[in-house]
């Protein structure tokens, strides 16, 4: 049955085409989505470890290494600091990375030349640390988009030509809506098969807070029969 939540993301998606917001699919599976990582100035260890280690601890308790929970982590390009591992180890996990951008800007509001430059220049950078990790998707920062960018990531090679959007608006950013517990309670009503789930980090604050949110509800979707997995791999290994 078709909750209101995911009638909403169909209509969404439906009017704007060259964008993912959910998977269709009757597969009980979901993509785990973290932006805005890692922080910037940071030292090693850095704090983003925090969302890493909380995903560690639920796997240590998931018998079939196959049902681990694995991320997509959307790496903004000058957050990158001095934990210099912390890519290769999300590798090593697991888990995707994947292009947000080279600030944390309005992308839309560039110029064609602005948008290029920031994008290859994260990309070239993610291939720097992890040359043997594919990069395949872009999330536009605020979620808006373009025609013009819409054309850079078609011919970017390896890249998938939709922009990475989610099933959910990110609230965990808003100081009023930024406890655990709310995050929790607001995912859960959010999750349908297919669906793309979007939590943040970029900050010390949100990267407690998400960490502290995976706790909850990692063990609820594992109850729930769901897989949580990358994007890459709910859009490709699950049947519509």
């Amino acid at each position: 049955m078709t909750n209101l939540p995911q009638k909403a993301i169909e209509n969404l998606a439906w009017v704007f085409p060259n964008a993912v917001f959910y998977k269709a699919t009757q597969a009980p599976w979901v993509a785990l989505t973290i932006d805005d990582v890692p922080i910037p100035g940071e030292s090693a260890p850095c704090s983003t470890r925090w969302i890493l280690d909380a995903i560690a601890e639920h796997n240590q308790s998931v018998s079939d290494p196959a049902e681990n929970v694995r991320a997509t982590f959307f790496i903004i390009g000058n957050h990158l600091n001095r934990d210099y591992e912390l890519l290769t180890d999300m590798v090593a996990q697991g888990h995707e990375l994947a292009n947000h951008g080279l600030v944390d800007t309005w992308p839309a509001l560039q110029s064609r030349l602005a948008f290029e430059t920031h994008f290859q220049h994260t990309h070239d950078r993610l291939i720097e640390q992890v040359p043997d990790s594919p990069i395949r998707w872009y999330r536009p920062g605020r979620a808006f988009y373009t025609p013009y960018m819409h054309e850079v990531i078609r011919q970017a090679p390896g890249y998938e030509p939709y922009f990475a959007l989610a099933s959910m608006l990110p609230l965990d950013t808003l100081t009023a809506t930024a406890d655990p517990k709310f995050t929790a309670g607001y995912v859960a009503q959010h999750v349908f098969p297919g669906a793309i789930l979007l939590l943040h980090g970029g900050s010390v604050e949100r990267s407690k807070n998400t960490a502290q949110a995976l706790r909850l509800i990692l063990p609820k979707l594992r109850s729930q029969g769901y897989r949580v997995t990358t994007l890459s791999d709910l859009w490709h290994q699950v049947e519509e």
